[in-house]
């Protein structure tokens, strides 16, 4: 699955400083990672569509599932299941197309290598606009909505080389048990005539 996206424009007054930029994004990410895990139900919005899905995110590690594709990735090797290919295809994607598949990743991987501003403040919200200080062709700038009340992210909105944007809602998110590693493998006992495609 690669997320698509859409051409509008994000409209935002950066004024306040980089540091508490800085101090909001770590509180949201020290805040999520707090937990042993994540369950995620969540909203992307494209072109004229959107769809929802869900997720278990920890660490690096994720479960992802929508109307067209089940994802799994153990932090290193990815399996992705589109139901109708009737297929799993193993990779050991990099970063970037990690990002393709979960957006919500970048979330959890806010450091150093970003410069950070406040868009905004709302009442009880925050939006903190990111920069890759490194250029990316998939990941251009982004603004994070944060709830101030729970330090957890409302909304995503990130902006590519083109200028197109993708817009992730978190419907829902709410922190978890420790899962076993096997839960962020493709479980192929459930999947028993499904091909597997290994293209690493």
């Amino acid at each position: 699955m690669r997320i698509q996206h859409t051409n509008h424009t994000l409209f935002y007054s950066f004024a306040a400083t980089p540091a508490s930029a800085r101090v909001a994004i770590d509180k949201m990410v020290r805040t999520m990672k707090s937990h042993p895990s994540l369950d995620v139900v969540f909203t992307v919005w494209q072109h004229n569509s959107s769809f929802t899905g869900n997720m278990s995110m920890s660490g690096k590690a994720f479960t992802l599932d929508t109307p067209d594709m089940k994802v799994w990735f153990d932090g290193k090797t990815q399996w992705s299941y589109p139901p109708s290919a009737d297929e799993v295809n193993i990779s050991e994607p990099t970063a970037d197309e990690i990002a393709q598949v979960n957006p919500l990743s970048i979330l959890s991987n806010l450091n150093s290598s970003f410069n950070f501003k406040i868009a905004r403040e709302g009442k009880g919200r925050s939006y903190i606009q990111v920069i890759p200080k490194k250029a990316s062709r998939d990941f251009a700038s982004a603004v994070v909505t944060i709830n101030t009340a729970t330090n957890m992210p409302e909304k995503l909105e990130i902006k590519d080389a083109k200028g197109k944007i993708t817009t992730v809602t978190v419907t829902s998110i709410k922190g978890g048990k420790k899962r076993p590693a096997a839960a962020y493998r493709f479980p192929k006992n459930k999947y028993p005539k499904v091909a597997i495609v290994d293209l690493r």
